[in-house]
């Protein structure tokens, strides 16, 4: 689906955070340190949509049901998913403390890659709770469920594999095939550094802008929002007819 209107797909990185601009004019990359960039660019461009890969909503005392329905839709894919920490978990400086905190809100601990994934959440939620406009136009999605949305089922190749990114290339390809997602991805990575942003990095990057492109369904279908007012939803690409979209 050709973009109509400027949209972002946006992944963290090791440098921070890569942009996936898509046009009517084809795809661009960006690479940026802070998430206020992110969305100081997003606004100053007149951006539609940003879709990021960073949990938005979070929970006070249970485990988003988001999170639970998009490990179902994956299958062998749902270790993907990573549940959300609770909210008093962005302001504890270890994993150790952390997990605890989780455990005695949730009853379950809160794994590494999560604790890892804090200081990103914590960036955006920031820009967020300071920037009431950014709610409007910023989504929480997932690069899995927007690959598995195109090619009609979970993808069962690691994308931290060679054959893992080649077949979510050509799934790129497939659906995206004027605006040439292959070539712009062999681009990127000719200008830039691998311990500054992984392959996989922009290619979740580029997903996500191609399914800023579509109408979009929310995990669950009637979200509910935290304690903050912000919505606890996974945004997924409408690919098929018999799913009703939302507005945007």
């Amino acid at each position: 689906m050709p973009a109509s209107r400027t949209v972002v797909g946006v992944d963290g990185c090791r440098a921070g955070w890569v942009c996936a601009y898509y046009s009517p004019d084809g795809f661009a990359i960006r690479v940026v340190s802070d998430f206020q960039s992110v969305w100081d660019d997003a606004h100053d461009r007149d951006v539609n949509l940003v879709l990021v890969d960073v949990p938005i909503g979070l929970p006070t005392s249970e485990r988003r049901a988001c999170d639970v329905e998009a490990r179902t839709r994956l299958g062998s894919r749902a270790s993907t998913v990573f549940f959300a920490p609770v909210r008093d978990v962005l302001d504890v400086s270890s994993h150790e403390q952390a997990s605890a905190r989780n455990r005695d809100r949730t009853g379950a601990g809160l794994s590494i890659q999560a604790w890892n994934l804090v200081p990103k959440i914590r960036a955006v939620d920031s820009v967020l709770q300071s920037t009431p406009c950014a709610r409007e136009r910023i989504r929480e999605a997932h690069p899995e469920l927007a690959f598995a949305a195109f090619a009609g089922e979970p993808l069962a190749e690691s994308k931290s594999t060679v054959e893992g990114r080649e077949r979510r290339l050509d799934v790129l390809q497939r659906v995206a095939p004027d605006d040439d997602p292959r070539g712009v991805y062999r681009d990127t990575l000719a200008d830039t550094l691998r311990r500054d942003v992984a392959r996989d990095d922009i290619i979740d990057a580029l997903a996500l802008a191609v399914a800023a492109t579509y109408p979009l369904v929310t995990l669950p279908e009637s979200p509910p929002s935290d304690a903050t007012g912000l919505p606890m939803a996974i945004h997924v690409p409408q690919t098929s007819k018999k799913c009703a979209s939302i507005n945007l």
